[in-house]
């Protein structure tokens, strides 16, 4: 008997029975405010600290006669040490008690007191309408309230406290957690986040209920967290007055603020974070899971009609292979998704809410060229509603003609019947291959919850010619194989958007043939200067509109004259021969260039192609690679040709260390740094390039090790290639380093505030260095150039930019550390450490001067090129003599020596 006894006390050493008694004997509370701050009922802790605890009980006639006790108790959790804290908010509720309490049960570790409140006329009038709406509410509860000085106290207490009751009716209501404790610091949000997550979760293990809503979990803090500041996920954020008139109006109001949103509202269950089925949002996992090889991206911007949808991708998409990131806006997903599918063949599904189509801007134009396989979810309004809030089918406009207009193949749902059909059409379109399809959903749609088993189809890809098949020996590919084994010695290829397995071949190709590398300002590093960590001796640069290098110069031209068609070829590998490829006119590629085109787009075949190879190029280039029968000495002679061109600076400028200074300098010091730290300690990083000058010398100039991302793709739309760095930094397997004018920064929103929330959610994949230089020269230096070295004109303010210097800030965010430095000199030492530091975000504004000397963006250039070359022609010959006699051996062999170096 003892011992079950025993067994029933709960930790303040009393049973249930000897506390049914005391609670029985204790006064009314509602009468006698003089005993309640006196009379205790309870004993001593088996700690050290003291417990107190008190059952008040309304009496009969101090409730209203109409009034329905409610059997449900609401807990109120006070996390605090502070005593004033706590007793401030037992006052508030003892003032409110008419109307709404029937019995008060606490538990506390301080002493229980009531204090006189601020006789405040904002207090007063906010408790006036708090009675007068509880006046007409016909029910009284129960609370019980429970004070812990830590929320694992609390977790406790309340688990050991539900699995004594009998019948347990005890619903967690309000919970506050006090963070001023004296001698204390605040908690980081996520830091609360995540401590408030585990309480919930460990009470819903439990079977204990909560009311788990925005209005349910307050956290009072010192003072505004700076220098970010951000929503919290699981609770409210305010910072404690000292006012305590101020302070004892926030607890009312919050208190109800819960009461009317959640315990009045009956459509809020007490079951913990309600997660709600959506149809197309389950629907489009299960598509994404069945048809992406490895993970799939999913981005949103919201909307009121679209947030169930983002909400039930949120709970599900990610364990089912999806990666959620976030941008600043509806542009940017589509920068991220269309750098994610060029450089990782990563599909996409994108949500936006209605009438935000056209924020997608020209991306949604590239995205559909580079034939980026997604779905886009837009929200739009029935056909029958007059001008709509938003809407984009309207009397005078339809979205959907725009659709049609742009090519971009859409399905328009607006009956939950239609789903199953409408999805089925979306996925066949989809398979197609032919870029985004663009589901344009109507408010029912996007909140169904039925069912839809059986109901979609999803029909096969569309069969592709495989790279597995063996090609057939057409005529032009056994013409460009004859180029390649018996063709002239300068033979050039310029990659486009190759993947790693079709590098490995080209390499392996232009190894046994002797071919030159180049790659271009629309897929930079897809010929790279290191390859797999070595100098590679294939490459020769960048050819292209801006930028090209003057070892491509150099090698294509004779005298500032194209080397004659029998001379030399030029192979565009998965490429349109757009005009931003080559710097060369119509008329030179039509007469002067002999070019040979792959790719396995028939639409895309050019006029100026002499030799057209449509094919898919993994196949082209196992063909290749099995009839390679190219003669020693024709390989020697080539390779001694690439070898004789160096890759010396064509300018003093970027040597001179001015200021502020150059483009041509900083990129110049900053690629040596990047080269040394190739070599010594294997760095490897992905380049993101933006539309301007200074992302045309990063290109040009700085030394790459894999594709990047260029936003000089397609449209060439300035901040395409910042945007897309906010979700390269989560998707890249290596560092991330991005070149971004001070153009493109000032033309799209900061990427700073999406970057953080991604680290809140995916701090698991920043191991790596995310570096971003703004680029600041104060003009949109190309159409500088434009007007000074073309049309002789001076600069104008329509070229102008205004830079503002910001202060250097330091912070850390969940782990991460983040920095904002301006650099006025180039600081080795800075930079390197940025580079080489994981889980660090560097945001470098670097101070530079207009010029337009160099990266081969005007006519003025390439003439001084030509000068240089008939000056050291001589030079050269002797190079080329130096290059011939060296043995043959693997391609590290033609590692540059700098002592040997001659200008070219």
């Amino acid at each position: 008997m003892r011992a079950a006894t025993a067994a029933c006390r709960d930790r303040r050493g009393l049973c249930r029975a000897e506390f049914a008694r005391l609670a029985e004997a204790v006064t009314p509370f509602w009468l006698h405010k003089e005993l309640i701050m006196t009379t205790l009922t309870g004993q001593a802790r088996l700690t050290n600290s003291a417990a107190y605890e008190q059952v008040w009980q309304a009496e009969r006639q101090a409730c209203r006669t109409d009034a329905d006790p409610d059997t449900l108790t609401v807990g109120v959790v006070v996390v605090t040490r502070n005593p004033a804290f706590f007793q401030t908010g037992l006052s508030v509720l003892n003032d409110i008690r008419d109307y709404v309490f029937n019995r008060v049960h606490i538990q506390s570790e301080m002493p229980l007191k009531l204090l006189d409140l601020a006789a405040d006329s904002l207090y007063l009038a906010a408790r006036e309408k708090a009675l007068h709406f509880l006046k007409g509410q016909n029910k009284a509860i129960n609370v019980r309230i429970i004070q812990c000085a830590s929320l694992a106290e609390a977790t406790g207490k309340i688990i050991y406290t539900h699995a004594l009751e009998q019948r347990p009716e005890f619903h967690l209501g309000m919970l506050f957690y006090d963070q001023t404790t004296p001698a204390g610091v605040d908690d980081s949000i996520e830091q609360i986040d995540r401590d408030l997550d585990a309480f919930y979760s460990a009470l819903q293990r439990s079977g204990i209920p909560a009311f788990y809503t925005t209005f349910s979990t307050v956290a009072f803090i010192r003072q505004l967290r700076s220098p970010f500041r951000y929503l919290p996920q699981q609770y409210r954020e305010i910072v404690r007055s000292e006012d305590p008139a101020i302070f004892q109006t926030e607890l009312l109001c919050l208190w109800m603020d819960f009461f009317e949103m959640n315990y009045t509202n009956r459509r809020v269950k007490p079951i913990g974070a309600l997660a709600l089925h959506n149809t197309l949002g389950e629907q489009l996992i299960q598509f994404f899971e069945r048809t992406a090889a490895e993970r799939w991206l999913v981005s949103y911007y919201t909307g009121s009609i679209i947030s169930n949808l983002i909400g039930y991708l949120d709970r599900h998409a990610e364990a089912r292979g999806a990666l959620i990131l976030r941008g600043p806006n509806e542009h940017a997903i589509a920068c991220g998704a269309m750098a994610n599918w060029q450089l990782y063949r990563m599909p996409f599904l994108g949500v936006v809410t209605s009438g935000m189509m056209d924020e997608f801007k020209g991306t949604l134009a590239n995205l559909k060229e580079t034939a980026a396989q997604g779905i886009i979810v837009a929200a739009e309004n029935r056909g029958n509603q007059w001008y709509s809030f938003q809407g984009t089918l309207t009397p005078t406009e339809d979205m959907r003609e725009v659709l049609i207009a742009r090519r971009i193949p859409f399905v328009y749902i607006d009956d939950v019947e239609m789903i199953g059909a409408g999805l089925t059409e979306a996925f066949r379109l989809y398979h197609q291959g032919q870029g985004p399809v663009v589901i344009l959903a109507t408010q029912n749609v996007l909140e169904s919850t039925l069912s839809l088993e059986g109901a979609v189809c999803d029909p096969s890809p569309i069969p592709v010619l495989s790279a597995d098949d063996p090609l057939p020996m057409s005529e032009s590919l056994a013409q460009a194989i004859a180029l390649i084994n018996r063709g002239p010695e300068r033979l050039v290829w310029q990659l486009g958007p190759v993947s790693d397995d079709e590098y490995a071949l080209i390499h392996d190709i232009a190894d046994a043939a002797g071919i030159a590398l180049v790659d271009s300002l629309a897929h930079p590093g897809s010929a790279p200067k290191y390859y797999q960590g070595r100098r590679n001796p294939h490459y020769l640069g960048t050819l292209a509109i801006y930028g090209y290098s003057p070892r491509v110069y150099n090698f294509l031209h004779t005298n500032d004259k194209l080397n004659a068609m029998s001379e030399q070829s030029l192979f565009m590998i998965k490429s349109r021969v757009a005009q931003i490829t080559t710097p060369f006119s119509d008329g030179r590629l039509e007469r002067k260039v002999h070019l040979v085109q792959l790719t396995h787009d028939d639409r895309h075949l050019s006029a100026y192609a002499d030799l057209h190879l449509h094919m898919n190029c993994l196949a082209f280039l196992r063909t290749v690679k099995a009839h390679l029968d190219v003669d020693p000495a024709l390989r020697e002679r080539r390779r001694a040709l690439i070898a004789a061109y160096l890759d010396s600076p064509s300018d003093v400028v970027s040597q001179l260390p001015s200021l502020p200074m150059s483009a041509n300098y900083f990129f110049c010091q900053l690629n040596r740094v990047i080269e040394e730290l190739i070599e010594t300690e294997g760095f490897d990083f992905t380049g993101v390039y933006d539309v301007g000058r200074c992302g045309i010398s990063a290109a040009r100039n700085v030394a790459k090790t894999r594709r990047g991302f260029s936003g000089w793709y397609g449209r060439a739309l300035m901040g395409d290639a910042l945007l897309a760095t906010g979700y390269l930094a989560y998707t890249s397997p290596s560092h991330v380093m991005a070149f971004i004018g001070d153009g493109a920064k000032g033309i799209v929103p900061d990427i700073l505030p999406a970057f953080i929330d991604n680290i809140l959610t995916h701090p698991q994949l920043l191991n790596k260095s995310i570096t971003v230089f703004y680029l600041c020269n104060g003009g949109l230096s190309v159409i500088n150039t434009y007007q000074e070295r073309i049309l002789f004109n001076r600069t104008s303010r329509q070229m102008r930019l205004v830079n503002v210097e910001q202060p250097d800030v330091e912070q850390t965010v969940n782990n991460f550390h983040i920095q904002s430095k301006t650099l006025t000199h180039f600081d080795e030492d800075v930079i390197r450490q940025a580079l080489t530091t994981s889980h660090r975000l560097n945001l470098f504004s670097v101070v530079l001067g207009h010029n337009n000397e160099g990266d081969g963006i005007s006519p003025g250039h390439r003439q001084r090129l030509a000068a240089l070359i008939r000056a050291d022609h001589d030079a050269l010959q002797e190079r080329k003599a130096w290059a011939a006699q060296q043995p043959e051996s693997t391609s590290t062999a033609f590692d540059q020596d700098p002592t040997q170096e001659a200008t070219s």
